[in-house]
């Protein structure tokens, strides 16, 4: 639905230089802290020593002394190295030295021979707690950033003197990516319900419970098997402790609905309100009874004996039939369930193929496709029988006039990954774009060929394990915000829902109800380990609590480590007022979600280079924009800061710690595509003409920014939705006809000129790392931007060690007249794109509406 509505853009704000200070990468001159990588040892060390800047406050003859006494740390019974060393005020630098000599040596995040290690001690001096760990290498000191200790009930299981302790070194959490959450793990909890609190500082003076708060309540956590693997974050912005036990990918799943097994299942429903609760399955009506079940309330069961499989069910609630919110399959159009046990139901090919590697979220490129509109029409050259359903969108071998279509043309083009639009059971008809759920963890009857439950299972698996041995990965976007109607849960309970709307549709969602979140985190998981998908994208994320976002991403980040999940979403609601705004996800929240790798739609940048989504205005792309935004945005819209605080102005356009924290687009389902937005405000000529250059330069400063890019279905063919001059359908055709909204297979024979570059600049991303870096400090060190009139330029370096030894320039010039750029003194550079694609040229021209890079090697 057309919902998703933005606060006016703030003004942006011209890049006025980069940081100060370049982090150091190799040892103090003079010191003698080797900088050259060393392999660890194999036996345990004699002794390890803190060498650093402070050696001679110590009373040591000189700094950086390996072998002095006084800095030498002493081997405790956890098998920690420990050291409380006097400081006075002042910043030092310090690593870790092993048997009194360099030949050993660990810096910052325990990397052998790595970078020194940081910190400052306030006025008046203080006592430094040092703590090294010999499996891991990594030190971590109390200077800046007092010890966080993970306590509990627990602690004498493994291997603590006392529960609860605030002392033992053997609990303490670490930060060596300093990210702003400290972390530990353990299998050697027991099975069972246990408690937790974090202390800083080694002692119980200053203590963070439930919910961050100080001297909080415990926090209670289960263990589900012996040898489990259990992670305590604790997030130094937020002071929210969480808590992760899970055997990975194996660990039960679905712990409400209906839990399968060959003898029995097991029917559960969360029931606020009413004890009334009954299950009706095979004509018999069964009464649930309240059960405990760890991590959840109100839950009412009732075990079912005998083989179930493929049996529908109903629940009722009060004698009123409800839907099962965790039914895994659904009678379509019914609120019946199926008893069905997804897990258990393989691929075709009889199991998963490896998914494609991706190393750094920046290295993704997305594309945004309907399962619906992207094959439905004939000339998609899919078969018959699946156009506009799940397995059409993987058919390999489809062309039109000769050009291939399909995930074909996906794999030419570059992408990384395909943003599928909803695709779990929606309320209304197709044509339609699924914005309306009414089953979460259902795959849509109408996307499907079959009716059988496994064969509707395993045609969603194929298609996934499908893009993968087509090198893509598939990320879902989902609508945990809303649902269809408020009957969907009504009946159940009110208890879903927000007293006041915040999505625009009547019926949205209250995650603030902690069942209410547990029910999306298991959602979430049981498409992530059940369906082997890649990723989300959040439909109005800003209708959820950022803490419980946070939950979600961290619980799934844990537990399926191996998986390099991208998380995102739109950092708004459906243009309510909400009194939570606060505590929501919002740009100014953004900074607390990015250790567990959350991002948000860059409205903000997209709406500087377009101009309004539907208007007929032109921005920045119609040389009729603030230049000084555009080049903030192609640095990636970096923080002020490089905190996992949260920022005041919730609207800032100054939100990612880290640059995958952006998703650069210019176009996406809602409102006016890219070219419609073109030729209602004035764009002509086609692919050769005016409309063309600009829909090419858009694009081109997407994919030339750093952060993600996502790209919408159609639009690196001229995609139009404008039908007979009808602008109003095309602003808003989230229910319109398949003359609308299907993909029309020949624009992209008729435009072949717009995908040849589509495809040139992502292989020229792909290609160029200095295009995809991957920290704060790098985006804020290594690119220069200046704004000459209206043409923004961009100076990028890909070594962080040098970083103003410039390797590519990127030039964005939106006027119609030639731009001639000064490229640095340094390097022979080439000329590698430009308004026609690529190129290998000299000189310095850069093309009227067109992205130009050089680089130089």
């Amino acid at each position: 639905m057309n919902h998703h509505l933005v606060r006016p853009p703030r003004p942006g704000r011209r890049w006025i230089g980069r940081a100060g200070a370049l982090l150091a990468v190799v040892a103090l001159l003079g010191g003698g802290a080797v900088s050259r990588p060393v392999p660890a040892r194999a036996d345990a060390p004699t002794s390890v020593g803190l060498p650093g800047t402070f050696d001679t406050a110590l009373g040591c003859s000189g700094t950086w002394q390996p072998a002095c006494a006084q800095d030498q740390m002493t081997l405790a019974s956890d098998g920690r190295w420990k050291a409380s060393l006097n400081l006075p005020a002042g910043s030092y630098s310090y690593k870790v030295a092993i048997d009194g000599a360099w030949t050993e040596n660990y810096g910052a995040g325990g990397a052998p021979g790595g970078a020194n290690i940081d910190i400052t001690v306030p006025a008046g001096g203080e006592t430094v707690a040092f703590v090294y760990d010999p499996d891991t290498h990594v030190v971590t000191d109390d200077s800046a950033m007092p010890v966080v200790t993970a306590t509990g009930d627990w602690q004498t299981a493994v291997g603590c003197g006392a529960t609860w302790s605030a002392t033992c070194a053997g609990t303490t959490m670490t930060d060596p990516s300093g990210t702003g959450v400290s972390t530990w793990s353990t299998t050697a909890i027991p099975a069972g319900s246990w408690n937790t609190k974090v202390t800083l500082g080694q002692s119980w003076n200053t203590n963070y419970g439930a919910g961050g708060v100080a001297n909080g309540a415990n926090i209670p956590f289960t263990v589900p098997d012996n040898g489990a693997t259990t992670t305590f974050s604790y997030n130094e912005a937020t002071h929210l402790e969480t808590v992760v036990s899970s055997n990975g990918p194996t660990a039960p799943l679905n712990t409400l609905g209906a839990l399968y097994t060959a003898s029995a299942t097991t029917f559960r429903l969360w029931s606020p309100d009413s004890s009334n609760v009954t299950v009706s399955i095979g004509g018999t009506s069964h009464p649930l009874s309240p059960t405990a079940l760890s991590g959840y309330s109100n839950v009412y069961q009732a075990v079912v004996s005998g083989n179930l499989l493929d049996q529908d069910y109903q629940f009722y609630v009060n004698g009123v039939a409800v839907p099962d919110p965790y039914a895994q399959m659904v009678v379509p159009n019914t609120t019946e369930g199926v008893v069905v046990d997804t897990a258990a139901v393989t691929p075709t090919d009889g199991g998963w193929d490896p998914r494609p590697a991706l190393v750094d979220r920046t290295d993704a490129v997305v594309y945004e496709l309907s399962v619906h509109d992207y094959t439905v029409d004939p000339s998609s050259g899919v078969d018959a029988a699946k156009r506009g359903t799940f397995l059409g969108l993987v058919e390999n071998g489809t062309t039109y006039d000769g050009v291939s279509t399909g995930i074909d043309h996906l794999k030419q083009l570059g992408v990384t990954a395909v943003q599928i639009m909803p695709s779990f059971d929606f309320g209304s008809t197709v044509p339609n774009w699924g914005y309306d759920p009414v089953n979460y963890n259902v795959p849509e009857e109408q996307y499907s060929q079959f009716t059988a439950p496994e064969d509707r299972i395993r045609e969603f698996k194929d298609m996934v394990n499908a893009f993968h041995k087509n090198g893509i990965r598939v990320i879902m976007d989902v609508v945990y915000n809303h649902t269809y109607t408020k009957s969907v849960f009504g009946n159940i309970s009110g208890k879903y829902y927000t007293a006041t709307d915040l999505s625009g549709t009547g019926d949205s969602i209250d995650d603030g109800n902690p069942m209410v979140s547990q029910m999306i985190q298991d959602s979430l998981e049981h498409w992530v380990r059940d369906y082997n998908v890649d990723g989300f994208r959040f439909d109005l994320a800003g209708v959820h609590y950022y803490n419980n976002v946070y939950a979600w991403a961290n619980y799934l980040q844990t537990s399926y480590a191996d998986r390099d999940l991208m998380m995102y979403g739109e950092p708004w609601n459906g243009g309510a007022s909400d009194p939570n705004e606060p505590q929501k996800v919002r740009y100014g929240t953004m900074p607390a979600l990015s250790p567990v790798h959350f991002g948000a739609f860059n409205g903000v940048y997209r709406d500087a280079i377009r101009g309004g989504t539907n208007d007929n205005v032109f921005g920045y792309m119609g040389d009729n924009g603030n230049p000084s935004a555009i080049a903030f945005g192609m640095t990636g819209s970096p923080t002020d800061a490089d905190s996992t605080a949260t920022v005041s102005n919730l609207w800032t356009p100054a939100f990612a710690v880290n640059p995958e924290q952006t998703m650069n687009y210019v176009s996406i389902h809602d409102n006016l595509n890219l070219y419609d937005k073109i030729t209602y405000s004035g764009g002509t000529g086609g692919a050769t003409g005016t409309a063309g250059a600009i829909d090419k330069l858009a694009v081109g400063t997407i994919l030339t920014s750093q952060g993600v890019p996502v790209i919408a279905e159609g639009d690196e063919f001229l995609r139009s939705k404008v039908v007979n001059g009808d602008y109003t359908t095309a602003m808003n055709s989230y229910n319109a006809p398949d003359a609308v909204n299907a993909i029309h297979w020949g624009d992209l024979v008729t435009n072949a000129n717009i995908a040849g570059y589509y495809r040139d600049a992502i292989a020229l991303r792909k290609a160029t790392a200095s295009l995809r870096l991957t920290t704060w400090a790098a985006v804020k060190n290594q690119i220069a931007t200046r704004v000459d009139g209206s043409v923004v330029i961009a100076e990028i370096s890909s070594n962080p060690a040098a970083p103003t030894t410039y390797d590519t320039v990127v030039v964005v010039n939106p006027t119609t007249s030639t731009y001639n750029v000064t490229l640095p003194a340094a390097g022979s550079w080439t000329k590698v794109l430009d308004g026609g694609g690529a190129t290998s040229a000299t000189g310095t021209s850069c093309a009227p509406q067109a992205v130009t890079v050089f680089t130089t090697g």
